[in-house]
């Protein structure tokens, strides 16, 4: 029916939504598989209203997997005909919060129906949205599934290929800079495909930012050099790295845990005294990292908690040495 393009799949598309209408109807899936057959052909695409659009985010509230698997498929569907942004931007809430679901395989085709969303989404019709996913997908960077992680690096790295810099406003561009430590570290990512996502994903984000020249660092050096340069150029942002440090000490792979407790310990040295609660914070996180199940790790926290101990002694020792250097020459003169 779709191939030969029949007259009269618009009208059995409408009475499928009347049917759909009824949130008890028995036999709504085998009606949902016979609709999403109908939206394949543009001209019944071409009815989807406002309304038909509602009903079927109503069924995304249903409690089985199969039915909003399906949906997801509406969704892609919506997504590959490239003229449906408001019909879209009703049913992203639903896929939105598909995210959450507590079945794994569920949340990996949500993933994917969000990927196939942005690769034909624009920024122009779709900013709110694609800003408000690249907060979404921040918890799955630290996925346990390798899968889930992967796709979460390709989807991130897809919607900033969207982004230029004259866009790159709040709250879009603290999101951008809150996951750069995030991109660096997972340089280091066991899974190799997630690595090689992460290079070319801080390189568009250093063009974004306007930073040639730790994009030629970024896409040609290692991790280590790479949290030097970064530290080094943006050392106002200091303190904001440090943070993003901090909640990767509680990442699953220990590779990422030691670069982020070797970037904090770089970071401390940096810090201004008077910053004292992100320094008291990162001491008490350094404390807690020597109990870390990685021998390597626990090494690594407990030489960086003394010598940042022993750089303290000699800043106070240097301090009162230079009080005692003016009291001197007063009384002198």
């Amino acid at each position: 029916m779709v191939i030969r393009n029949c007259w009269h799949n618009r009208p059995i598309f409408s009475v499928l939504i009347n049917i759909l209408q009824k949130q008890d109807y028995t036999n709504h899936f085998t009606a949902l598989v016979f609709l999403i057959e109908l939206l394949r052909c543009p001209q019944v695409a071409a009815i989807v209203d406002d309304a038909a659009a509602r009903i079927l985010g109503n069924w995304f509230k249903c409690e089985d997997p199969a039915t909003v698997k399906l949906l997801l498929q509406v969704v892609e569907i919506f997504a590959k005909h490239g003229n449906m942004a408001r019909q879209l931007s009703l049913l992203q809430p639903y896929v939105l919060s598909c995210c959450y679901s507590l079945d794994s395989q569920l949340v990996l085709e949500t993933l994917q129906a969000l990927r196939c969303l942005v690769e034909h989404l624009t920024w122009q019709h779709s900013s709110s949205f694609l800003t408000q996913l690249t907060f979404t997908l921040m918890p799955f960077f630290e996925e346990d599934s390798e899968i889930l992680r992967l796709t979460a690096f390709e989807i991130y790295g897809i919607l900033l290929d969207k982004i230029k810099r004259n866009v790159l406003v709040f709250p879009l561009r603290h999101q951008v800079l809150n996951l750069l430590v995030v991109l660096v570290l997972h340089l280091v990512d066991m899974n190799v495909s997630v690595a090689q996502v992460c290079r070319p994903t801080l390189c568009h984000t250093a063009t974004i930012l306007g930073w040639s020249k730790l994009k030629t660092i970024f896409a040609e050096k290692d991790v280590w050099t790479i949290l030097r340069a970064l530290l080094e150029q943006e050392s106002s942002k200091a303190p904001w790295f440090l943070k993003q440090s901090m909640m990767l000490f509680k990442s699953p792979q220990a590779a990422i845990r030691q670069a982020a407790v070797w970037f904090a310990g770089q970071i401390i040295q940096t810090l201004p005294e008077e910053d004292t609660s992100d320094i008291e914070a990162a001491y008490s996180a350094l404390w807690e990292m020597q109990e870390d199940p990685d021998p390597s790790i626990s090494c690594l926290a407990t030489q960086t908690f003394y010598i940042l101990e022993a750089r303290e002694k000699m800043v106070a020792q240097a301090s009162t040495s230079c009080l005692c250097g003016r009291s001197s020459r007063k009384r002198h003169f």
